[in-house]
C-alpha cells in the first residue's frame, strides 16, 4: 500500500488481495490521516483483487457518514 498527498487529494494506491484484515488496516490508516490533516479528498486505487465487494461498500458507508469529503474508488 503507497499513500500520499498532492494537490488537495490524499491518495491510496492498494496492490495487494483486499481482504478483511487488509480492508480494516486501510480504513485505520486513512481515517487517521484525514482526522490529523483534515482532508477532503480520497482517491481509493485498487490495484490487486478485491476478495468481497461489500468491504469496499461498508469502507464507503463508513467514510460518508463520518467525513464531509469526496471519494473515488478506481
Amino acid at each position: 500500500m503507497e499513500i500520499y498527498y498532492k494537490k488537495d487529494t490524499l491518495f491510496v494506491n492498494v496492490d495487494e488481495y483486499l481482504n478483511g484484515s487488509s480492508m480494516s488496516n486501510i480504513r485505520k490508516k486513512v481515517f487517521s490521516i484525514i482526522d490529523d490533516y483534515d482532508i477532503e479528498n480520497i482517491v481509493l486505487n485498487i490495484i490487486g483483487n478485491v476478495e468481497d465487494t461489500q468491504l469496499l461498500d461498508n469502507f464507503i458507508r463508513e467514510y460518508k457518514m463520518k467525513y464531509d469529503g469526496n471519494i473515488t474508488i478506481k
